[in-house]
């Protein structure tokens, strides 16, 4: 009897530590990650938007006979985020920010309703808990790939190194399973053919473009 009394108590304390790590880990995934940046002026978002159009027309061929450089500050990439990112209907990433790491890795944060973080939400989360924002919070390393099957079609790449839900980091095995596909497409951006290489310092993004 004694034995049964005790493994009840066992269940409830093992059942009470559960949900109090459930509602600890949920606490923290609403938190918003500290990644501090310079916050964009209008005018930085309107400098980013004129050179990543001269990026794309020099990839439909209009410049066509030079390369070019191009050289964004964190600041006019983050105000070209600012700008493009949250006006998406399909895809309404919020308050994102973007800061440059050195060594061609970047820190990435913004705001996404959970209905757009997972795949089929509607399985396994309240109707009423849809449209509740959290925050995604990335670390990747930044790459252009190149696919050879398909004409060499270009993309900006990011290999998550690590994730977060607001301030609460979770393993990489779990990474790919927990997201949808519309937040592993934030981690491969199309680019123009004529993209020939991308760097990445503490200060600046810089695409080349080939002759």
């Amino acid at each position: 009897m004694r034995l049964g009394c005790g493994g009840c108590l066992v269940s409830v304390v093992l059942g009470l530590g559960l949900a109090a790590g459930t509602a600890w880990v949920g606490f923290r995934s609403l938190q918003e990650p500290d990644v501090q940046v310079d916050v964009p002026t209008a005018d930085d978002g309107f400098r980013a938007q004129q050179k990543v159009f001269n990026v794309f027309r020099s990839g439909a061929g209009r410049s066509r006979g030079r390369s070019l450089e191009v050289a964004l500050t964190e600041r006019e990439l983050n105000g070209f985020l600012s700008r493009h990112l949250a006006a998406a209907p399909e895809f309404p990433l919020t308050s994102s920010t973007v800061r440059l790491l050195g060594d061609g890795r970047v820190e990435l944060k913004g705001r996404l309703a959970l209905r757009h973080v997972m795949p089929r939400p509607e399985l396994l989360l309240p109707t009423a808990w849809l449209d509740r924002p959290v925050w995604l919070h990335v670390q990747a390393r930044v790459s252009l790939e190149v696919e050879a099957a398909r004409g060499h079609r270009r993309y900006l790449r990011l290999d998550v190194e690590r994730f977060a839900l607001g301030r609460q980091w979770l393993p990489g095995v779990v990474v790919r399973p927990l997201l949808s596909g519309g937040v592993h497409d934030l981690f491969r951006w199309p680019l123009p053919a004529a993209v020939e290489a991308i760097t990445i310092d503490s200060e600046k993004v810089v695409v080349r473009t080939a002759s």
